[in-house]
């Protein structure tokens, strides 16, 4: 994998700097016209210049529901509040739904068709990984095979302590997401993840909850950032979040594709997994 180019001024805006930028909800691209009943913005993705992670706003209103959606990658979604299905639509007229509440999230399999509806109203954040040229676009055909697994964030696979005390690795490589995974990751007041790079993947991490600063440790750059706005660091940049304005910061999202070096330095035996990035 290539490293991306540096990008530099105000493209739509979109203020981006060498290598780390931070995208406010006011930064956020138009509904794209993919729920009807909601919305559905960019927040990472081609218009601001992602190829290995698209991030989207999802707001759906009470009996909202996207268009059939399906992607050649993967996907994932995290349920920041309310209640959503995603419901699998298989070959033969088969379908399957899978209710997720608040934690909850969903990876997509590569070609799985499928809608996000709520009943009573959701909010996610997700989307195809790598970046879908052709998101929105009517599915060729149906799946066979399901391709929606459920997870949560009380759940998961893996801890890595070197990130934060409270850093769970919920959709990942050892649980078969090679290219679209989401994390969970708390830093209490004062703490500060240790200064990582990842080689091949770009890292985007979506805040929760509380103001802290991230730290594009290449360049010496620091941003602020609070609930709502989202960190996008490109290929190749060594960087930081740190919880260094006396409030919990939670946060989503991750390094895409996998990165095999963290899982390595976190202990796991990564030649052994099922799917990997070798």
């Amino acid at each position: 994998m290539q490293l991306n180019a540096m990008v530099l001024g105000v493209t739509e805006n979109h203020q981006t700097f060498p290598g780390m930028r931070v995208v406010s909800p006011e930064q956020w691209g138009p509904d794209l016209g993919l729920a009807a009943g909601g919305t559905w913005r960019e927040i990472i993705g081609p218009r601001a210049g992602a190829s290995c992670r698209s991030l989207y706003a999802i707001d759906l209103g009470p009996g909202a529901a996207t268009r059939p959606l399906a992607h050649a990658g993967e996907a994932v979604y995290y349920v920041v509040g309310g209640t959503a299905t995603v419901t699998e639509h298989l070959a033969g007229g088969g379908a399957a739904g899978h209710e997720l509440g608040e934690g909850a999230m969903a990876h997509i399999r590569p070609g799985s068709v499928y809608t996000l509806a709520a009943e009573t109203g959701a909010r996610l954040v997700g989307g195809p990984s790598p970046v879908d040229p052709a998101l929105g676009t009517a599915p060729a055909h149906l799946a066979a095979e399901p391709g929606v697994t459920t997870y949560h964030r009380d759940r998961p696979g893996l801890l890595v302590p070197f990130i934060s005390a409270d850093a769970r690795l919920v959709v990942w490589l050892g649980a078969g997401a090679v290219t679209a995974n989401m994390n969970y990751v708390v830093l209490e007041p004062g703490e500060r993840n240790r200064e990582h790079v990842h080689a091949e993947s770009e890292d985007t991490i979506h805040i929760l909850a509380g103001h802290g600063t991230a730290e594009n440790v290449t360049t010496g750059e620091k941003f602020p950032f609070g609930p709502g706005d989202t960190i996008h660091i490109e290929i190749g940049y060594w960087h930081a979040v740190a919880a260094d304005q006396g409030e919990r910061v939670v946060s989503v999202g991750g390094p895409c594709p996998a990165d095999t070096d963290m899982l390595r330095a976190a202990g796991v035996d990564v030649d052994a997994l099922p799917l990997t990035l070798r």
